[in-house]
């Protein structure tokens, strides 16, 4: 069957919390690998490749997040249309609202597929085949969302009860009533009616239904998206949105600032092998265990040990004689937790931010626009990393106000630039940057380039930078 092409939108917001502390505020969910060599956004992409059903996607993601999205792109061969940043989250409404407003400059008839950009599905062929046959159904003026058949009672997700049949070809239905995320006894009513679905916060709608019933039932979202737009600048890849108005919308998702109120949706079961990823418990229960149940990942050794997730990234561990447990071992933290999908971690790590904890924001890997570095060791007044200069890139030309650094090469060969003076240094050759010095470092060749970094200073701040020049324009 032939179909008008689908824009896909994919959101990438998140806050990273529920999977610390593999995920952090700067690097959350949808840039890890679950099950997968790809990370979760990457499967999302790989999904939408389809160029017989759709165009090539928009995503809207943070602005932290921009280069590290790019890098998502860049390495599994994905153009995108446009990549939108938002300059603070502010959900699903807002972003939904920005994504229909510009689709619909582009073509009148546009027909958007919203995704979250951290979901796994297993059944691709089944999700393609579902949207293709939703076509018809968008085109008679009706927003539909994407129903999950609960797998057992579960309080964490909204529900949605089905009612008549809309259309008997596409098995499409009315939507009766909206649920909340209720309590676990009302959860396993649900899940004995047969009628009910888990919201996927999946959307597939035309453009110009949507911003009418967001003019209907949310005009103030509308009028400062369409002023965030108007002002916003285009930065290289990046269309960023203008800060003094997009800050006045209010935060809300999509389902309650319109979904909910419109008397134009209808539900689809999506029989797609569906999982959110939401929690380490979900993803022991979407894993293949050992022989006692467990998932071990990492230099791990156990004695009389079940039903547990242990995954360490560089410690060895050993553990004796628990069950039930998840126990996450990262460079620079440690979580122990017992194996149980109603433990809200979301809750304890907000104590941690609370008290201003740099390891809720910052993974010890941090990556950048023309790589990433990670940090080593940190003491008072020194601090040691390793900078990875991706294939011909080069940092900012910066000095420091507060530090002194000292960089030695380990791998490839390095251009830098010292108080516009250049020396090309080669493996283990290295350089003093004296505090207040002009400096930058490029990687001219085909290889990543390795440096490590010994900073010295009283003061050891990450924004302890001033740029003269930057060719990804930051500040």
């Amino acid at each position: 069957m032939k179909i008008n092409k689908i824009y896909p939108v994919i959101l990438s917001g998140g806050s990273g919390t529920r999977l610390w502390p593999q995920s952090r505020l700067s690097f959350p969910k949808q840039f890890l690998k679950i099950n997968s060599n790809y990370t979760l956004i990457q499967e999302t992409l790989i999904r939408i490749k389809n160029k017989k059903i759709f165009h090539p996607p928009i995503l809207i993601c943070n602005d932290e997040h921009r280069f590290l999205i790019a890098e998502q792109l860049r390495e599994i061969g994905i153009k995108p249309k446009l990549i939108i940043l938002e300059p603070i989250g502010k959900n699903t409404a807002a972003a939904v609202t920005i994504a229909s407003l510009i689709l619909k400059k582009i073509d009148e008839n546009a027909k958007i597929l919203v995704l979250s950009s951290d979901h796994k599905i297993n059944k691709t062929n089944n999700f393609h085949k579902t949207i293709s046959n939703c076509s018809d159904v968008c085109d008679k003026n009706k927003i539909i969302i994407f129903g999950i058949k609960p797998k057992q009672p579960d309080k964490n997700f909204g529900y949605i009860k089905k009612g008549k049949i809309f259309d008997k070809k596409s098995n499409t239905f009315y939507v009766e009533e909206f649920k909340e995320k209720p309590s676990l006894d009302k959860a396993k009513k649900y899940l004995k009616n047969k009628n009910f679905f888990w919201n996927s916060g999946m959307f597939f709608f035309k453009a110009s239904l949507m911003l009418k019933e967001i003019n209907l039932y949310d005009k103030e979202t509308l009028n400062q998206s369409l002023k965030s737009i108007k002002f916003a600048n285009k930065d290289l890849d990046f269309l960023r949105l203008a800060k003094k108005y997009f800050s006045k919308i209010i935060s809300k998702p999509i389902d309650i600032s319109v979904i909910e109120k419109s008397d134009n949706v209808i539900v689809k079961n999506f029989d797609i092998e569906w999982s959110d990823v939401g929690s380490w418990p979900s993803i022991f229960n979407l894993s293949k265990k050992d022989k006692k149940n467990n998932l071990i990942k990492g230099s791990v050794e156990t004695k009389d040990v079940r039903n547990c997730l242990i995954q360490t990234e560089n410690q060895q561990v050993m553990v004796i004689g628990q069950k039930d447990l998840i126990i996450i071992s990262t460079k620079d933290a440690l979580l122990i937790m017992p194996n149980d999908k109603d433990v809200n971690i979301k809750e304890n790590v907000e104590i941690l931010s609370k008290k201003n904890n740099e390891k809720v924001q910052y993974h010890p890997k941090v990556y950048r626009p023309w790589g990433s570095f990670e940090v080593l060791l940190t003491k008072k007044n020194y601090q040691v990393k390793k900078l990875i200069i991706n294939p011909k890139q080069k940092i900012s030309y910066q000095k420091h106000k507060y530090r002194s650094e000292h960089w030695i090469v380990v791998k490839g060969n390095a251009r830098i630039t010292k108080n516009n003076k250049n020396y090309d240094l080669k493996k283990n050759q290295s350089i003093d940057i004296p505090k207040g010095a002009k400096h930058r470092v490029e990687n001219k060749e085909k290889k990543p380039l390795t440096i490590i970094e010994i900073q010295t200073g009283d003061k050891l701040l990450e924004n302890d930078i001033i740029r003269f020049e930057d060719i990804y324009n930051r500040n």
